[in-house]
C-alpha cells in the first residue's frame, strides 16, 4: 500500500475546510436572506447551483437584471487607491446622497441621532450625505439597525469590506447591486506608495518613506 502524494492530501484537506466554511456561511442564513440558525427546510442554497456566497446569492441583483433605482440600492466597492475618491466626486456633481463619513462628523450634530437624517454638509453645494458611517463594521451595524436600506434614503452606499456590508445591509426584500472600479494591483501599491508619504491626515501616514 502506498500513501497517496502530499499535493493530494493537501488538496483535500483544503476542499474540506472549504466545505466546513460554506457550511458554516449557509447555517446563518435562512430563505429570507435573514442571518438565523438553518433547518432541513432552508438550506436549498446547498442544492442550487449558484456558485455565489449565501449573501450574494440572496442579497443582490444579478447583473443580468437590469438596473431599478426604485427596487434596489447601489454598493460601490471602495478599493483603496483605484479611483473610489474620484467616484465619490462625481456622484456629489449629480447631487446623489451617499453614505460616507462625513455624515457622522459631530460638527453636524446627527452622529448620535437614532434616526436615519440626510442632510448637505456643505452650504452652497448641492450634494448630500446619510448620518451613517458604511467603512468601518461598527457603522455598518449600526445602519442595519436603523433600517439604512429600507428606508430608500441612501442614493449609493460606500464601502470597502463588500462582504460584511452586503450580509448586513442588504437582504431578500432590500437588495443592492454593487459596482467598483477595478485598478491594477502594482499601480495600487505604487499610488499608495507615494500617497502615504505626503498623507499627514491618514493613520497610516509614512513621512520615512519619502528618503
Amino acid at each position: 500500500y502506498s500513501w497517496p502524494s502530499k499535493p493530494l492530501v493537501y488538496t483535500l484537506i483544503g476542499l474540506a475546510f472549504w466545505t466546513f466554511l460554506d457550511l458554516q456561511a449557509v447555517s446563518k442564513y435562512s430563505d429570507n436572506g435573514r442571518r438565523t440558525l438553518a433547518t432541513t427546510t432552508n438550506i436549498s442554497y446547498l442544492k442550487s447551483e449558484s456558485t455565489l456566497l449565501p449573501w450574494a446569492h440572496y442579497n443582490l441583483r444579478s447583473v443580468k437584471e437590469r438596473p431599478d433605482p426604485s427596487s434596489e440600492t447601489a454598493l460601490f466597492w471602495h478599493i483603496p487607491k483605484s479611483g473610489g475618491t474620484t467616484a465619490k466626486q462625481i456622484y456629489q456633481c449629480m447631487g446623489k446622497a451617499l453614505t460616507i463619513r462625513i455624515g457622522v462628523d459631530p460638527r453636524y450634530g446627527h452622529d448620535q441621532s437614532d434616526e436615519l437624517v440626510v442632510f448637505k454638509p456643505i452650504e452652497g453645494k448641492d450634494w448630500k450625505t446619510v448620518n451613517v458611517d458604511t467603512v468601518s463594521e461598527k457603522g455598518i451595524l449600526r445602519a442595519e439597525e436603523m433600517g439604512l436600506v429600507a428606508s430608500g434614503k441612501a442614493d449609493i452606499i460606500f464601502a470597502m469590506d463588500v462582504n460584511f456590508a452586503s450580509s448586513h445591509l442588504f437582504d431578500r426584500l432590500n437588495k443592492g447591486r454593487i459596482l467598483s472600479i477595478f485598478r491594477h494591483p502594482v499601480d495600487r501599491l505604487a499610488s499608495k506608495f507615494y500617497y502615504l508619504q505626503s498623507a499627514t491626515w491618514e493613520r497610516t501616514y509614512k513621512p520615512e518613506w519619502k528618503d
